[in-house]
């Protein structure tokens, strides 16, 4: 019995011992990650962007009443073409006949008075003449005739000057209330299509009006205003073209030509505003449609592009893994415009950098890497 305990003491030593043998070094595992690496690129390519867009009316006025009175005659209505000049309704305001009528009769006061006062003055002018002759003979007229005849005339004189003024302003008044007779007359500033009627025969029509009388759209030629995000503001070029499509014909494409921006960021949604022009001869398109546009977008000079699977996302913010001595060097950087697998970004890396290819948060930085 006790041969067995001492054999059985034997085995459990060797069991123990054979456990706690260190392990040899070639068992030990490798500390370097491999990785595969890329490199940054420095392109300018023309970089097709979908923006939405809206096409507005080339010219586009609220027609209001100038003068106040009721709507007697209707000559258009909704959707009806009109050229410039071309009545669109009569208003009938009897007091602005009246006024016009006072108007007139002002004038022909005041071309009477004045032919009246340039006759005294002609005849005063020729009695200070005669007074004047006669007095070269030596106590013929007394000091005072003469100086009467020469105050007379000036008085006369003043008088006519006075008319004169006094015509001129009684046609100017004139001239005043025929305009305003001719706004009863509402008539179409440019050609164009009326979009809306908001009036009917017998209303009460004036500037102080809530509603417009009509609506006009000049449609012949269309603007398609597109809101560039801030950060293409300055690749949008001068002779760019945009090709749009709309709702009401998704299968049918439309070119317009860039012509004007605003040149100028909007604080609130961080954009600039440009106006691309787009004829519409057929009249296809309608103001107001809603555009998908499509805008080739190139920067003015060469940028930085990198693989699309080289981009860490992390809480912290964009990151690219650069290789910097067999070292892993995390660098923050700010994502652009993409193209096809590559992804534009900006921050302190140049081109021809080694980046890691296939990079992840497991990747810390400062870790060391070896190149596959």
């Amino acid at each position: 019995m006790r041969s067995i305990r001492l054999a059985y003491l034997t085995i459990l030593t060797a069991a123990i011992a054979g456990c706690e043998k260190k392990p040899t070094a070639d068992t030990t595992a490798s500390s370097h990650t491999v990785v595969s690496v890329a490199k940054v690129q420095s392109l300018q390519p023309s970089l097709p962007i979908v923006l939405p867009g809206e096409l507005k009316a080339w010219n586009r006025t609220l027609i209001v009443g100038k003068v106040k009175g009721y709507v007697g005659k209707l000559y258009v209505d909704r959707g009806s073409r009109v050229k410039k000049g071309q009545p669109l309704a009569e208003l009938e305001a009897p007091e602005v006949l009246a006024a016009l009528n006072q108007a007139r009769a002002q004038v022909s006061s005041a071309q009477a008075s004045l032919i009246e006062h340039r006759a005294k003055q002609k005849v005063s002018a020729a009695t200070y003449r005669r007074i004047v002759e006669t007095n070269r003979t030596e106590g013929a007229v007394s000091a005072n005739e003469l100086d009467m005849a020469y105050a007379r005339m000036m008085s006369d004189s003043a008088l006519a000057e006075a008319s004169a003024q006094n015509l001129e302003a009684a046609r100017a008044q004139m001239a005043s209330q025929q305009q305003l007779v001719a706004y009863l007359s509402v008539r179409a500033p440019f050609d164009g299509t009326i979009t809306e009627r908001n009036i009917s025969p017998g209303d009460l029509v004036g500037a102080d009006g809530n509603k417009p009388l009509f609506i006009l759209e000049d449609k012949s030629r269309l603007r398609l205003t597109v809101a560039i995000p801030e950060n293409l503001a300055n690749a949008l070029s001068e002779n760019s073209s945009v090709s749009f499509t709309v709702q009401a014909d998704p299968s049918k494409s439309y070119e317009a030509h860039f012509a004007r921006s605003s040149n100028s960021v909007d604080e609130k949604n961080r954009s600039m505003l440009a106006e691309f022009d787009f004829e519409n001869t057929d009249d296809n398109l309608k103001a107001g449609m809603y555009a998908e546009v499509r805008l080739p977008i190139t920067r003015n000079k060469p940028t930085l592009f990198v693989p699309r699977t080289s981009i860490i996302h992390s809480t912290e913010g964009v990151f690219l893994v650069r290789v910097n001595n067999q070292t892993a060097e995390w660098v923050a950087v700010q994502k652009g415009n993409s193209l096809d697998s590559l992804v534009e970004v900006f921050g302190p890396v140049k081109e021809g950098e080694q980046i890691v290819k296939s990079a992840s948060e497991e990747l810390r930085n400062g870790q060391a890497i070896s190149l596959n």
